[in-house]
C-alpha cells in the first residue's frame, strides 16, 4: 500500500518534523483519502459501494472481518490487496487515511478512540454510539488528534429531505408547530438470531428506536433543532426473545417550542412506511419512505418540488419487513461531504456533536420510561 508521501500533518505532536508521531494527517490538494473499512456485512457493503464510486476521488484500500475467508472474498469483489481479521492491525497499517465502522454500536468507541490516536479519521455507521458518555469520549478523541469524525446520517443527502428541510426552516409553512414521527416496520426472530450482537444492550445499544428509528428522528431533529425536553414508555413485546426494546412511544419538546411524537416498533405485524410530517402555522410538509409526500403550503409546489412529488418511489431495498436497505447512492453523497471536509479543514455536514444530539435524544426517551418523568437530553 502507499506511504504517507505527500500528506501534511494537522496537530502534530513530537519534534518539528513530526518524528514521533501521525497524528492528523490529510491529504494535500490533488490526493485521494485511503480508507480502511472494519466490518463486511450489511453496512460494510454499503460503504465500499459508495467509495467503489470514488466520492471526492477517494478509494478503499483495506478490509477487516474477524472472519479471514469473508474477508478474502470481500476484498476480491471491491478489489482490494489488504485483508486484516484484527481491526487493530488495519489500524496500524502503513497507506490508510481514515477508516470506516461498519461494526456492532459497541465497538464504536474504542475502535474510534484507537483510530483517533493513531491519526486517522473516522466515518461511523450510526448510530455514533451506544451512549452519550461513549459519544463524548469519540468526539473527545478525534479533537485532540485534530481529525475529523463523522457519523452516517444518509438520509440527509436525500433531495426530498432537503427540500423539506428549506420549507422548515425557511419559513414556508410558517411557525413550526407539530410533527409526527413513525417508524413502524417489523423484524422476524430469525433477524434478531442472525447476530449475536443484535437485541443486547451493550453492542446495539437498543432496539428499533436506535437501530430503524434513528435515521428519521434525526431527520426530525436536524429540521427542529435542539430538543428541550423528552417523556415516553419502551418495551419489548411477546413476538421478539431480546434485551432491548422493540416499541417505543415518546413526545419530544423541541426548544422552540413545537412539540413531536415518536413511534417506533419492530414489532408491527401490519407494517407500515415509516413517515415524518410536520405542520406548521402556514402549511405542512413530510415525507413517506425516501419521498417527499407532502407540500401543503402558500403559493403551491415550484417546478423542483412537483418534480419531487411525482417522482415515484425509490426503491433502495426492504426496510419494511428485513435490513434489505442496499442502494450505496446516499451513503456516497454523504462520504463525498466527508472527503471535502477533511480537505478544508471543516466539519463534516454530519459530525460527531450532530451523531451526538440525536444520540442524546434517544437516551433520554430510554431515561424517560426507566424512571416515570420528564428528561431533559444531556
Amino acid at each position: 500500500m502507499d506511504s504517507f508521501v505527500g500528506l501534511v500533518p494537522r496537530n502534530v505532536k513530537g519534534d518539528d518534523h513530526g518524528c514521533d508521531a501521525a497524528l492528523g494527517y490529510f491529504p494535500s490538494p490533488g490526493m485521494s483519502l485511503r480508507f480502511g473499512l472494519v466490518g463486511t456485512g450489511g453496512a460494510g457493503r454499503l460503504f465500499a459501494g459508495a467509495l467503489a464510486m470514488r466520492p471526492g476521488g477517494a478509494r478503499l484500500v483495506a478490509v477487516c472481518s474477524r472472519n479471514r475467508d469473508k474477508a478474502t472474498e470481500f476484498a476480491g469483489e471491491h478489489g482490494v490487496s489488504e485483508v486484516f481479521t484484527d481491526w487493530r492491525d488495519l489500524l496500524a497499517a502503513p497507506g490508510i487515511d481514515a477508516v470506516c465502522l461498519a461494526t456492532p454500536t459497541g465497538d464504536h468507541a474504542p475502535m474510534t478512540v484507537a483510530a483517533a490516536a493513531r491519526g486517522l479519521h473516522v466515518l461511523t455507521e450510526k448510530p455514533i454510539a451506544t451512549n452519550v458518555a461513549d459519544a463524548d469520549r469519540m468526539i473527545a478523541a478525534c479533537d485532540e488528534a485534530g481529525v475529523t469524525l463523522g457519523v452516517i446520517f444518509m438520509y440527509r443527502f436525500m433531495e426530498g429531505a432537503l427540500a423539506m428541510r428549506e420549507a422548515v426552516t425557511g419559513g414556508l409553512i410558517g411557525r413550526p408547530l407539530v410533527a409526527e414521527c413513525r417508524d413502524l416496520c417489523f423484524r422476524s426472530q430469525a433477524y434478531y438470531d442472525s447476530a449475536e450482537w443484535r437485541g443486547r444492550w451493550a453492542s446495539e445499544g437498543g432496539g428499533s428506536l436506535v437501530t430503524q428509528t434513528s435515521h428519521i428522528l434525526d431527520l426530525m431533529v436536524w429540521m427542529l433543532g435542539d430538543v428541550e425536553s423528552v417523556a415516553g414508555f419502551y418495551t419489548t413485546t411477546d413476538l421478539h426473545r431480546i434485551e432491548v426494546e422493540d416499541l417505543t412511544l415518546g413526545v419530544v419538546r423541541f426548544a422552540s417550542g413545537v412539540l413531536a411524537t415518536v413511534a417506533s416498533s419492530t414489532a408491527t405485524i401490519n407494517p407500515e412506511p415509516r413517515s415524518l410530517v410536520i405542520r406548521g402555522a402556514k402549511g405542512t410538509v413530510g415525507m413517506v419512505d425516501d419521498d417527499l409526500a407532502r407540500w401543503d403550503v402558500p403559493g403551491g409546489p415550484t417546478p423542483r418540488i412537483r418534480r419531487l412529488l411525482e417522482a415515484g418511489s425509490v426503491d433502495r431495498g426492504d426496510t419494511l419487513t428485513s435490513s434489505g436497505y442496499a442502494d450505496p447512492t446516499l451513503h456516497f453523497h454523504q462520504m463525498e461531504d466527508f472527503v471535502e471536509a477533511v480537505a478544508e479543514g471543516r466539519p463534516p455536514l454530519v459530525d460527531g456533536r450532530e451523531g451526538r444530539r440525536t444520540m442524546a435524544v434517544m437516551e433520554a426517551l430510554y431515561e424517560s420510561s426507566r424512571r416515570g418523568e420528564v428528561i431533559r437530553p444531556n
